[in-house]
């Protein structure tokens, strides 16, 4: 795990204005049901969670235009944040774990932001030998390559902003990182239909 202020100092503002983003993503949740991850990518689902859910706001450089409504602010910051390539908001329903995987791409960094978290054995995730306990207001920065795992034994359910930027590199190598995510933008606008459920 890495200081964001190091990796990804534009994070300052996100946390500066926690309030704003979580009643934001509060009401978000309040007029819809995130979708369950295993109805978005089956497939990768089975390896690490169907019970996961997921609002996509930007993939892969792609928006979600009904994020323009939904979440404004979180829009904001990452269509003016050139470094941002995915910006998302996942729930951890009670007793739902992400089991032990590894990202399936180098070239990212994944920042989260607790928003909403149980205080009864709040969730907690391990990255390769390091476990960290969820907090709100305190993000994180993670190399999601590593072997990493999340598990929620609370009665509650935990709502975080997750935001991937790309890594740090030499020019040579991040222009090639950014060749290789446009690549995959093929991808961006049917996980995103997905995810909106077609509502």
């Amino acid at each position: 795990m890495e200081d964001p202020l190091v990796a990804f100092p534009e994070s300052a503002e996100l946390v500066e204005r926690f309030d704003e983003l979580r009643e934001e993503v509060d009401r978000l949740i309040g007029v819809r049901d995130l979708t369950p991850y295993g109805d978005i990518d089956p497939t990768r689902a089975a390896q690490v969670s169907i019970g996961w859910r997921l609002y996509y706001a930007y993939m892969l450089g792609v928006a979600n235009e009904r994020a323009h409504r939904d979440l404004p602010l979180v829009m904001d910051f990452v269509e003016r944040t050139p470094r941002v390539v995915n910006a998302m908001v996942a729930q951890l329903p009670p007793g739902v774990t992400l089991d032990a995987h590894e990202g399936p791409y180098a070239g990212i960094l994944r920042y989260h932001l607790p928003l909403r978290v149980p205080t009864d054995s709040p969730p907690y995730l391990r990255v390769d030998q390091t476990f960290h306990t969820w907090a709100e207001r305190r993000p994180i920065l993670i190399d999601d390559t590593f072997e990493h795992e999340v598990y929620n034994t609370s009665t509650g359910t935990r709502t975080m902003l997750i935001i991937d930027v790309r890594r740090p590199l030499n020019p040579v190598l991040d222009g090639l990182n950014r060749l290789c995510l446009r690549l995959k933008q093929r991808w961006s606008a049917q996980m995103i239909a997905d995810a909106n459920g077609d509502i």
